[in-house]
Formats: C-alpha cells, structure tokens, sequence
C-alpha cells in the first residue's frame, strides 16, 4: 500500500490545486499580526534578523501599521493629554497620557477607561507647552512658549528631538492679542507668569513627495520688521527661509496658536477685523510642497463667526 504524504506536502498541494499563492511565513507575520501590536512594541522585532529590520522599517509595513491603527481609533477614539510630571521636583518635566474614549448609551454608561502614560520628558513644563493640534504622520510638534523651544515627538515610541534654536521673536502683549469670538483669553494659550508671550505661531507638515516633514514658523522679527517664515526639514542642520513671500495679513496670526496641517497644507486661523478696519482673510494657507502662501474663501457673512479650525477626517473644519 502506498503511504500518504507528508502533511506540508499536501497543504502546499492543495493550495497550488485551488489556484492560491500561498503568502511567506514572515510576511504573513509581519502584515497580519505585528501591524496589530502597539509601535513601540513592534520595532523591537527589528533585532530578530536582517529581513525583518528592513521588513519594519519599510514603506509598506509603516503604512499598514497607520492603517490599521486609524481603524482602531475609529472604533475606539483616544483622547492625549499631558501633565506635569510627579517624579521631577519643581515640575521641570512633562508627562504625556492616552485614554481611550468609549461609547455608551446613557442609560448603562461604560466605566471610565484608565489613562495610560506614554513617556515623560525633562526640560519642558506642562505649563507653558502648546502641542500641534494632530499627529503628523506619527510625530507631533511641541513647543515650550517660556523657553521658546520646539520639539519633535513620536508618542508610540517614545522617541523624541530638540530642533535647533530658531530666530527670536518680537514679544506680543497676550491681553491684546487673543480676541477670537467665544475664545476665554485664560484657557488658551496656556497662562504664565509673564505678561508677555512670543509673537509666533508654528506648524507641523508633511511633503509626500519627498517623504519628509517639515515645521513652519511665522513669526515677528525683534528689529521691527515684518513676518518672516522659516522651515525646518527633518534631519536637516538647522533651519532656513521659506520659499514663498509672506503676505502682509500674517500680522493678524494668534501666536501661540498653531496651525491646522490638511492634505499637504497648514492652515492659520487669522484675527477678524476690528470696527473701522479693512475686511481681512480670515484663513492662511501653506503648501508643505510648494511653500507657498494663499488664501482660503470665507463668505462674509460666516467671516465674524470663525473661532477655531480642525481637521475632521481629511477635511478642513471652519
């Protein structure tokens, strides 16, 4: 009597018999389960082997990973907040949470879900930090309004990079400045000691044609002259002059208050005009790629109304 054969032998003959390329082990392993781990432990798998260093450090595996995690927030939405942090005495450093948002019916309401801590930094108050409004493509932009630093974070890893000094700014009275309609001039930008906060706003971007993110500032500069922008790419030395020529309605910008980043542009909320002034644009636009300003249409009549900006699912928010 003939024997049978081996198990593996037939599994890979039925599926050749049904017409079905099987995928590879590692790529299977790859794509349907470490996509589903958090980040920060995924990229520990990098020192298994060469293969799956370059398997993790992939385009594909970033973009799968992304994807699979946007569906997850979407079912169930995180909140991040920080605080500072209780281990460093004089509060002299930040910690940064997640906490996921459950839904409920109000009848039987779900318990409150515990905040999980990310990392804690040093060197940065929680008093005086103002974080870009989203994630950008993993990383998020902080920076220290005492200090006058930023920073670049990835939360999942924990990863994170002082950029190097940017040119000083003009001050700017905080009292004078904030005078959005609704906005509570106390809750943000956050409140400090001193009278004064810099007169600057900055962004976070992302250039999908050369894979690199990029930070944007506006700013007053101290020898009374008009708003510049500078740029800051990733990995680069230092930072530089944007290409495009910044238009005399960047004086209306809020500082401290930072843009919004949409499908390649960053997006300035601008102050309304006051009683007997000229009707100015009420949002600025940039493009990451080009580093070029412009304008946004607001109608009239909707002008007056704008407090705030957000990016609600690729769209901008007004």
């Amino acid at each position: 009597m003939e024997s049978s054969p081996p198990l593996h032998k037939r599994l890979r003959r039925s599926s050749e018999s049904n017409g079905e390329r099987r995928p590879p082990r590692g790529e299977l392993l790859v794509d349907e389960i470490l996509t589903r781990l958090p980040i920060a432990a995924a990229v520990r798998f990098r020192a298994v082997c060469r293969q799956w260093n370059a398997a993790l450090t992939s385009d594909h595996f970033i973009l799968a990973h992304r994807a699979r995690a946007a569906a997850a927030r979407h079912r169930h939405p995180e909140l991040l907040f920080f605080a500072p942090g209780a281990a460093f005495a004089g509060g002299r450093a930040t910690s940064f949470y997640a906490c996921s948002l459950r839904d409920g019916d109000c009848e039987a309401p779900p318990p409150p879900a515990a905040a999980r801590e990310l990392l804690t930094v040093a060197g940065i108050t929680a008093a005086h930090a103002v974080l870009s409004p989203t994630p950008c493509r993993g990383l998020t932009l902080i920076f220290d309004t005492y200090r006058s630093e930023y920073y670049l974070f990835n939360l999942s890893t924990g990863d994170h990079v002082a950029l190097p000094p940017c040119q000083p700014a003009a001050a700017a009275n905080l009292d004078s400045t904030l005078t959005l309609p609704t906005m509570n001039p106390t809750s943000y930008p956050p409140a400090w000691p001193a009278p004064w906060i810099e007169r600057s706003t900055t962004g976070l971007g992302y250039d999908t044609a050369t894979g690199e993110h990029k930070v944007v500032r506006l700013f007053k500069r101290r020898d009374g002259g008009e708003y510049s922008c500078e740029v800051y790419t990733q990995g680069a030395g230092g930072w530089r002059r944007g290409v495009g020529r910044v238009p005399p309605c960047a004086a209306n910008v809020l500082p401290a208050l930072p843009p919004v980043f949409v499908d390649g542009y960053l997006y300035w909320l601008l102050r309304p005009a006051g009683p007997g002034e000229e009707p100015i644009h009420r949002v600025l636009s940039f493009s990451i790629g080009g580093e070029q300003f412009g304008w946004v249409y607001v109608p009239p009549r909707l002008s007056s109304r704008i407090c705030h900006l957000a990016d609600l699912d690729g769209s901008l928010y007004k």
